[in-house]
């Protein structure tokens, strides 16, 4: 009895200590071996910030809902794309709430970090505003890892006489009868649709296939994935109509949606140099993940993104009658996607959808039970019977088979 006794004791006294063990911040005394993000060492900043952008987007989301903040991915990766930020030291001894890492070829987070280098660590930092309260997060130079450093609640303004119950009471009746709102140049305004929003994006292919396709490139020999600064060939020139300068969009065609058609994916844009008779060699300029043999060229026409507010879906209700549409595809066919992430819909220019038009997003639990209304989207391309949506904000999960329609206040 006496040994059990002793062997709970024991028991006890390695679980206190694991636990205690467990809680403690880890010191990072180094970084660049899980980095986040491959970028060339000298990269210039500005490309830096656009490789960032348009390569690893879909990974710093993954990383922001691991850590349960899915709500900063947008502010963040908007300052980001205005490069919004300051170079600056992380001294040792600073601590990190959490840093978004990869390894083994997964996104992954850990929590609770200090700094504890032979050094103050060089980073970017973006400060940004959310809610009630002020966010730094940072992002060590040598490894692109991002962490949140900072927290703070932005300090409520005091007044010197503290308003009467009767005074508050007959504020409200005031703003109550003369409708008393916001100015919108308070309004939370930013880029709702950008350039990797327009020209990295998916949507079904209507057409029939082009005829116009990459057969090669200077660097085929080493590698068959083609990136910005890299010269393709394609297999048409002068004699097709083909003159020096123009500027294609690259396109995969290759998965079909059944019932719906080819999936198109955009993966940038190449312009082309001086084009021989029946071949022509061309330059990428600007990539959405990598080009390959057999993807292929469409002329480009440029479009304009736009400022705007996300109306979001705190809705009472919408029209019944109103034309309702069906998610059908999620981008790299998740199972389930978040904010910023695309998706396909039902629903395109027959039934006057519009770039730009903002769809609620709902779903039908039950047959007798009310619809669980849980997202608000952006249009971002309009094909004859379907288009692309981007999310902007939600409370849960996209899914396949969910449903959108029209925002009731746009």
């Amino acid at each position: 009895m006496k040994y059990k006794k002793l062997s709970f004791f024991i028991i006890g006294i390695l679980i206190l200590f694991s636990l205690s063990n467990f809680a403690e911040t880890k010191k990072l005394k180094q970084v660049g071996r899980y980095k986040l993000m491959n970028i060339k060492e000298g990269t210039p900043t500005k490309e830096v910030m656009k490789t960032i952008v348009e390569r690893y987007a879909n990974d710093i989301k993954s990383g922001f809902d691991l850590a349960g903040t899915g709500d900063l991915y947008l502010p963040f990766i908007d300052q980001i794309k205005k490069s919004a930020f300051e170079e600056k030291e992380l001294a040792i001894g600073d601590k990190m709430m959490w840093m978004i890492f990869r390894s083994q070829g997964k996104v992954k987070i850990v929590r609770d970090l200090e700094w504890a280098g032979t050094k103050p660590l060089p980073v970017y930092s973006f400060a940004f505003v959310k809610g009630d309260k002020n966010y730094e997060v940072i992002m060590p130079k040598t490894c692109g890892n991002i962490s949140l450093q900072k927290v703070e609640a932005i300090p409520a303004a005091i007044s010197e006489i503290e308003p009467s119950p009767e005074e508050l009471e007959q504020e409200k009746a005031r703003e109550e009868k003369y409708r008393i709102r916001k100015p919108k140049i308070f309004e939370e305004i930013y880029n709702l649709l950008d350039e990797v929003d327009l020209y990295c994006s998916f949507s079904i292919w209507e057409g029939k296939t082009p005829d116009l396709k990459i057969v090669g490139a200077e660097r085929g020999s080493e590698r068959n994935l083609f990136r910005d600064g890299d010269v393709i060939y394609l297999n048409k020139g002068k004699n097709d109509g083909l003159e020096n300068g123009q500027i294609f969009l690259i396109v995969q065609i290759e998965d079909r949606l059944p019932g719906y058609g080819k999936i198109a994916l955009k993966k940038g844009r190449a312009r082309l140099l001086e084009p021989d008779n029946d071949r022509s060699t061309a330059i990428i300029e600007e990539s959405c993940g990598e080009a390959r043999i057999g993807h292929y060229l469409v002329p480009f026409e440029p479009h304009e993104g736009f400022m705007g507010k996300d109306l979001g879906y705190d809705v009472s209700d919408f029209d019944a009658q109103a034309v309702t549409g069906k998610v059908v595809y999620l981008q790299t066919n998740y199972k389930m996607i978040g904010m910023g992430h695309l998706a396909l819909i039902d629903l395109g220019a027959e039934e006057g959808i519009q770039v730009g038009q903002q769809l609620i997003l709902y779903r039908k639990i039950r047959k007798r039970t009310p619809v669980q209304i849980f997202g608000n989207s952006v249009v971002i391309d309009v094909q004859n019977r379907t288009s692309t949506i981007k999310v902007l904000s939600g409370r849960d999960a996209l899914r396949r088979g969910d449903l959108v329609v029209a925002h009731p206040t746009q």
